[in-house]
């Protein structure tokens, strides 16, 4: 049966988020099982360290980047960087040298033909005097390229908080709504308004004359999701906070502003999920910010029975209430 809104987000204070959020792991693996069974990559990573030494040799006994021999080491090590031929190269510690000069191996692609070899020969040059040899008196090794690999893990493509909704929502409806027709006729289904279902939120909001108030400083904001179920509708804006700071009040004071509006029907919903880390720090601290988050949440809630706010935990149960309720 579903309850009062002060219900779930009381029930969210005392179910916290884990430290680890499954949903989001990425465990991206670029070694091979074994320094025996080497894969792709780590052989070019190999070839790389080597050509890195000939270039120190030739470079020290040539006339410099005129050199014939120069020139075909820097084009060797080219063609192991460019046009995706060794995926995840960038991993590479000579890769992640290039920032230390406030360059980067996406910066070094889009050069033209004509400046990268121009590139690699200053960078190479600083490369030897600066890395190249205490590296190789500490001993190269292939774990570089993973240990790089795991701290760009939450900027590649990712699980994000919709997905994560989604899942949730699985066990009672798994129809993304596509027709506008739909939108009336049609029961437990859900849409994606800042996606792929742009036009079929306005329709939504045309037929049932949605105010949405909180749109009124910026027009042109979508929530995240919105599902429907018996004749509800259930606007939800996702936030994944880790920790605090300015955008992190920033998001606060948005989503408290999502929630201090109201609709006329009572079968309109609006809802945020605060889930990661911030959502524990939000019901939990005594700090003047966060407790003056917390109490505009609350009034927020007090104002307009019909609203919710939840983190993971109070979702699951506020799903599972609304549709296994029969109102």
């Amino acid at each position: 049966m579903l309850q009062n809104n002060k219900y779930y987000f009381d029930y969210s204070k005392d179910h916290k988020e884990p430290i680890f959020d499954k949903f989001y792991a990425k465990n991206k693996v670029v070694l091979s099982d074994s320094p025996e069974n080497k894969n792709h990559l780590m052989r070019y990573n190999e070839r790389l360290i080597d050509l890195i030494t000939a270039f120190q040799v030739a470079d020290s006994f040539a006339s410099g980047e005129d050199s014939e021999e120069v020139k075909r080491i820097i084009g060797e090590i080219k063609s192991i960087l460019e046009n995706g031929k060794t995926e995840n190269i960038n991993y590479s510690a000579f890769c992640q040298f290039f920032m230390v000069y406030n360059f980067s191996y996406a910066a070094f692609l889009e050069l033209p033909d004509n400046e990268k070899d121009s590139f690699l020969y200053k960078i190479l040059k600083l490369y030897c005097e600066k890395r190249h040899k205490m590296y190789k008196s500490h001993g190269y090794t292939d774990s570089v390229l993973q240990v790089v690999c795991d701290s760009y893990s939450h900027k590649g493509n990712s699980k994000t908080s919709i997905d994560k909704f989604i899942d949730m929502l699985s066990p009672y409806t798994q129809k993304c709504l596509k027709d506008p027709g739909e939108i009336l006729r049609e029961d437990d289904y859900y849409i994606l308004p800042d996606k792929s279902g742009k036009s079929i939120f306005d329709e939504l909001l045309s037929a049932l004359a949605i105010k949405m108030e909180s749109r009124n400083i910026e027009q042109s904001k979508r929530p995240d999701i919105v599902f429907k179920h018996n004749g509800h509708y259930y606007i939800f804006e996702l936030k994944t906070m880790k920790g605090s700071g300015g955008g992190q009040n920033k998001q606060a004071v948005e989503f408290a502003y999502f929630l201090k509006f109201g609709e006329e029907n009572d079968r309109i919903h609006y809802g945020v999920m605060l889930d990661s880390l911030y959502a524990n720090t939000f019901f939990e601290s005594n700090s003047p910010k966060v407790s003056e988050q917390r109490g505009d949440v609350l009034n927020a809630l007090s104002n307009n029975k019909d609203n919710f706010f939840v983190n993971t935990a109070g979702a699951k149960l506020l799903l599972r209430d609304i549709f296994n309720d029969s109102q």
